[in-house]
């Protein structure tokens, strides 16, 4: 999996504010630096699997980790930060964030104020370039590369359907920028002779399986030929599995068998699914807490300055020469 990264143009430092940096990494290299890991919700697997790899990193590093969740609420993160950032005592030396909503920039001017680091994973904002010209501690962001994912999934597609078909594009909820940008990249790649339905499935196994098991009431879903589900994320995948696989609901005998893809590719469910057969594709995407933490690590303890906004590159799994033979 390669990584890339975006650089902006800050403004130079000053003296003055090169030698605050330089102070501060001084103190923060010496020290077993404390993080605050803010994720978004306790019950999602892919959540708890970024909490276990920057605790894995962290540990490697000698930093000490507190994962916390927001419970899928933008604004009780934000106030969960806020009254770390504001207190007097127990302050963390750095707040990684996967935000819920926005990028919260009101509460990154705050931790940067306060000398705390911030670090945002999954997700591009386009604040850190700023905050950096005045920050004391490490500010930077690592994410995916999601367009990428999206572009690799419609080349999965075009494999597995080389002369066209169906697909049923299971999405995760309206307007988060993960979702956008994974289905402008299925959408520049896949071939114009595949049609793509699209239904909601809000990252949930559970949500996907109610929409698809609804889908496939209509008359229309059983007239289907060549068809693959692809989700934005394998639980989805798994989710329109088990609707297909409710008695009364498998294709018909003459209909080829339905193929399912995923993204994310964790390791024990996604690989793991796609080991067993249960999907046929996944996209898999590094851990980003895993990485940051190593970036931060670089960043502290050697001095190396991280880039504004760091990019991992997602890889087929398998490999797209393997699909479709």
């Amino acid at each position: 999996m390669g990584l890339h990264s975006v650089s902006f143009s800050p403004k130079v430092a000053t003296t003055e504010q090169l030698n605050l940096r330089l102070k501060d990494s001084k103190v923060m290299s010496s020290l077993r630096l404390r993080i605050l890991l803010s994720l978004t919700a306790e019950d999602s697997v892919y959540q708890q699997a970024e909490a276990q790899a920057a605790k894995n990193a962290a540990g490697k590093h000698g930093f000490d980790v507190e994962p916390t969740y927001a419970k899928g609420d933008a604004i009780a993160q934000s106030d969960q930060l806020l009254r770390v950032i504001q207190s007097s005592t127990n302050r963390p030396d750095v707040i990684m964030l996967e935000p819920v909503g926005t990028g919260m920039v009101r509460v990154a001017q705050e931790a940067v104020k306060a000398g705390i680091g911030w670090v945002v994973v999954n997700r591009e904002v386009d604040y850190v370039s700023d905050l950096r010209r005045t920050a004391r501690a490490p500010v930077f962001a690592v994410t995916t590369n999601h367009v990428e994912t999206g572009r690799i999934q419609g080349k999965q597609l075009n494999a597995l359907l080389p002369d066209g078909g169906f697909v049923l594009y299971l999405q995760g909820p309206t307007g988060h920028p993960v979702v956008e940008s994974r289905q402008a990249g299925m959408l520049e790649t896949k071939s114009p002779l595949i049609e793509i339905r699209s239904l909601q499935g809000q990252w949930q196994e559970s949500v996907a399986c109610d929409v698809v098991a609804s889908w496939l009431q209509l008359p229309a879903s059983r007239t289907l030929r060549s068809m693959v589900v692809a989700a934005q994320n394998d639980f989805m995948a798994m989710g329109a599995r088990k609707a297909f696989s409710q008695p009364g609901k498998q294709p018909a005998s003459q209909t080829p068998a339905v193929k399912y893809i995923g993204c994310d590719g964790l390791e024990e469910q996604g690989c793991r699914w796609v080991q067993g057969g249960l999907l046929d594709a996944t996209v898999r995407c590094p851990s980003l807490t895993g990485l940051a933490m190593d970036l931060l690590a670089k960043e502290v303890r050697h001095g190396g300055a991280s880039q504004p906004v760091t990019l991992a590159d997602p890889v087929s799994y398998p490999p797209l020469e393997r699909l479709g033979h």
